[in-house]
């Protein structure tokens, strides 16, 4: 397995291409006496790295599944593993 890199370092996928991708969410509860929780968590998921084109100013990272919080964002990436030989 490759080494995951944070998106806040200056390598990037040559081109537009499938990844995996670290993401960390928080999650908003809200008890039945109204009182409200957060939960943090984090998932690695699908996704894909999109250069910056056309009219389009910025790459970007983004996940193909949404994690299931409120707030999500993409912290780190790396290449699909080669697929098995046998």
């Amino acid at each position: 397995m490759s080494e995951w890199i944070s998106v806040n370092d200056d390598r990037r996928p040559e081109n537009r291409c499938d990844l995996l991708v670290s993401v960390k969410y928080i999650r908003r509860y809200e008890n039945e006496d109204g009182s409200q929780y957060e939960e943090e968590g984090s998932e690695v998921a699908m996704g894909e790295y999109v250069p910056a084109c056309n009219n389009r100013a910025l790459s970007y990272f983004d996940s193909y599944s949404s994690p299931h919080g409120d707030d999500w964002w993409i912290t780190h990436w790396q290449p699909l593993p080669a697929p098995p030989t046998e």
